[in-house]
This record gives C-alpha cells, structure tokens and sequence, in this order.
C-alpha cells in the first residue's frame, strides 16, 4: 500500500490525535468515518452522528471535517450544537467553523446563543466568538434578551458586542434597548450587565413609563 494519497473509509469510528498545535488533544466520532493520509492534504470526514471534543469546545452535528496542518480546521453541518467548556455557553446553528490555533467559532448562518452565567439568550444571521479574548460578535437582526432585576431586558442592533470578561453589551447601528417598560434608542448604547447601567451616545431617543 502506498502511504502517499492513501484513503481508509471506517465505520463507527472513535479516534484521540494528539497535535502539536498547542499540545491539544482531539477526540472524534461518527457513525461513518473517511480519513484521507495524502500528503499536504490530510483530513477526515465525519457523518451519520458526528462529534468532536476538544479542550475549548464540545461539538455534535449531522456531519463535520478535520482538516489542515495538525487538524487545524473544524467545520460542522447541520444540526450543530456547540459547546464552550470554560464558561458553558452553548450555540446551534446550521453550519459552524472552528478554528483551534485562534480559538475562533464562526457562523454565516443563523445562530442561537445560551449563556447561563448571565442568563442571556442571543442570536443572529451572523457569528463571531473568539473564545480567547471571550468576545462574541453577532450581526444581522441581531438580538439578546437577558433578565435583569426580575424584568426581561431586550437589546436589538445592527451589530452587537458581547464581551464576557468585562460582562458588556455594545449595540451599534439602529440601537434599541426595552427594559421595564421604558425604550431606549440611540446610535451607540452600552449596557453594563454586572449593574444593568445603560450609556446612549448619538442621536438618542426613547419612551418611558412611570
């Protein structure tokens, strides 16, 4: 057997590759599994119940791929859920990529986000969390709802920023914020979620009660 552009097609298939990439372990599964030895080109392929574990993220989906130096590249379709071990936050989405040297999970489709810490909800068309630096970027009818002081608070923007070590919201373009009754609008709007602060800037407006 050539070692060079060989192929292995496994059935129910549990693999742990241990990668020089930051000394991480990789454990995967599938009820149907390629694997691809060629050269400057290794990769496998996951169906039929596919899952990957590493020591950021939990990932399931109907179908995956590993691929680039060290098995660098993750990208999932359909039914993915996701999760990140450190802090718990879960994501399901059609498609996702993973990107284990950066840490960066990525969505072009549309995503739901659970973050228990906070007890916030989001979603969006868009997706971007590098799990490093714990910022999460969402895009495109994008939304969070969180509960603050016993009241569904509801943030909506064109672009939003949700940065979880400094416990932040920033809502960019069209900028709505329901709290309590009151709605605030502005160009820029940053929430603090540790004191349920909220700072306009721009053009502002709103409507209170009571």
């Amino acid at each position: 057997m050539r070692k060079t552009g060989s192929l292995l097609a496994i059935t129910i298939l549990t693999l742990i590759i241990l990668c020089p990439l930051a000394a991480s372990e990789i454990t995967f599964s599938g009820g149907y599994t390629k694997v691809s030895m060629q050269q400057g080109n290794k990769s496998v392929t996951l169906s039929g119940g596919a899952s990957v574990t590493t020591d950021e993220v939990e990932l399931t989906a109907d179908s995956m791929k590993l691929y680039g130096e060290n098995y660098r590249y993750v990208t999932c379709t359909g039914n993915v859920s996701a999760t990140e071990k450190e802090n718990g936050i879960s994501f399901n989405s059609p498609d996702i990529f993973y990107d284990r040297e950066t840490g960066i999970v990525r969505s072009d489709s549309w995503i739901e986000i659970q973050d228990n810490k906070n007890q916030a909800s989001l979603s969006g068309a868009w997706f971007e969390y590098n799990m490093k630096t714990s910022v999460m970027k969402l895009q495109i009818m994008a939304k969070i709802m969180k509960i603050a002081d016993e009241k569904l608070m509801i943030c909506r923007a064109d672009d939003i920023e949700y940065n979880g070590k400094e416990n932040t919201v920033t809502l960019r373009g069209n900028a709505t914020v329901t709290w309590k009754d009151d709605t605030y609008k502005a160009a820029m709007i940053i929430v603090d979620l540790d004191t349920n602060d909220i700072s306009l800037y721009g053009t502002i407006s709103g409507a209170f009660n009571g």
